[in-house]
């Protein structure tokens, strides 16, 4: 059976809410269901239902622009137990008969979720996943399934569906000098970064206090902890001053129930936003999943989070992204170079981590697990680049003698 999601008596039968809160999602998509019942919607999410093994959903937007969304949700009800069941959820793009693929990432409370070009498998899915196509779409097909293909009570829901415009990237300034007298970290202290990690993320940053000449004199090292706020923060040019509250994160000192569960990159763009940082080196293991104190996912913020960081960038301030777990999907690192340089962000893998690369011209470090992290040095960020045309001159100098 398929059914259309238009403004019609249909409609009326099939919402178990109001027309009117169906009106700006029927504006901007047309939407057709297969095998599923549309059992609830708002301006931008749908809530699905089916008795059925394998069900779709075709989405077809009104007006051009990029297409987002959110999975979330997922699961069944059934008197039989299914200790092996597993779901697939396969999105397939196209614009002019062309097939476009999307892009997602999977961030550390999702790790048991595989991915394959436009495939999702999984046992459920915590929190939510955000999808979203680099190109213009005329219709986007997202089919369901289950594993063991048996006809339970599945359910899922689709949010933050919307059209935006490509958002602008301002370019990352470059850093003029090697000596940095205000410099800020931000460090994302949710529960997915574990014991381990979180001991060696402070270890490096506490080699950088002692080893940069961030905390000398009037030189000033903010290091910022976060979660769905600001858990702590501590401001300092007295390196034993830092090093102590270092301590208290790798100590775990600063968590709390509600703090831990969630990730707010805005509380700390709006913080580095406020001091004006010269240098703001942001370390997450996930995407932005809290807003304005409730769960909002990152596609909800993502036009808001882009603007944030081009007011740093224009602000003078350069950024450098420590991150985890968070390119699994390829293409999710184009997601993550439009927070810094875009298509010109210079990236390094975490695999070819090691002590002697220098990161004053890096942008983003992409790697899986902060193992890796012990093998870097942040302060090689300060490590001047030898000017080349000086060495010239020497050597021909040289060269006469």
């Amino acid at each position: 059976m398929t059914k259309h999601l238009v403004l019609s008596v249909v409609v009326c039968i099939t919402f178990l809410i109001p027309l009117k809160a169906t009106t700006n999602i029927a504006e901007s998509f047309k939407i057709t269901t297969h095998n599923v019942n549309v059992k609830e919607s708002t301006e931008s999410s749908i809530n699905l239902r089916s008795e059925n093994d394998s069900y779709s959903i075709k989405l077809e937007p009104n007006r051009e622009g990029k297409v987002i969304f959110s999975l979330s949700g997922i699961g069944y009800t059934s008197t039989g137990r299914f200790p092996n069941l597993t779901f697939g959820v396969e999105i397939t793009g196209y614009h002019l008969d062309e097939v476009v693929y999307p892009s997602f990432s999977i961030d550390g409370n999702n790790s048991d979720t595989q991915a394959e070009k436009n495939r999702l498998s999984f046992r459920r899915i915590h929190g939510s996943i955000p999808v979203w196509f680099n190109d213009q779409v005329d219709s986007i097909k997202i089919e369901y399934s289950n594993s063991l293909s048996v006809n339970v009570h599945q359910y899922l829901r689709i949010s933050d569906l919307k059209i935006i415009s490509t958002p602008d990237v301002s370019e990352n300034p470059d850093l003029t000098s090697c000596k940095h007298s205000n410099i800020m970290i931000a460090v994302d202290g949710s529960s997915s970064i574990d014991k381990a990690e979180r001991m060696i993320i402070g270890n490096q940053i506490m080699d950088f206090v002692r080893q940069s000449h961030a905390a000398k004199d009037s030189h000033n090292l903010c290091v910022l902890e976060f979660g769905s706020d600001v858990k702590s923060i501590v401001e300092s040019s007295e390196k034993k001053v830092l090093l102590k509250a270092i301590k208290s994160y790798k100590k775990n000192k600063n968590r709390s129930r509600k703090s831990i569960s969630w990730t707010n990159w805005s509380v700390a763009f709006d913080e580095a936003i406020q001091r004006k940082p010269e240098i703001f080196i942001f370390i997450t293991d996930g995407w932005s999943n809290w807003n304005e104190s409730q769960p909002s996912s990152f596609i909800a913020q993502y036009e808001e989070l882009i603007s944030k960081s081009n007011t740093l960038k224009a602000n003078g301030t350069r950024l450098l992204f420590v991150t985890s777990n968070m390119d699994r999907h390829e293409n999710a690192k184009t997601v993550l170079s439009k927070f810094l340089n875009g298509d010109q962000t210079r990236q390094l893998n975490g695999e070819m981590a090691n002590i002697n690369i220098g990161l004053h011209n890096i942008d983003l470090i992409s790697m899986q697990g902060f193992s890796k992290m012990s093998e870097l040095n942040l302060a090689s960020i300060f490590r001047c680049p030898v000017n080349e045309e000086k060495l010239v001159e020497v050597v021909e100098y040289m060269g006469e003698e």
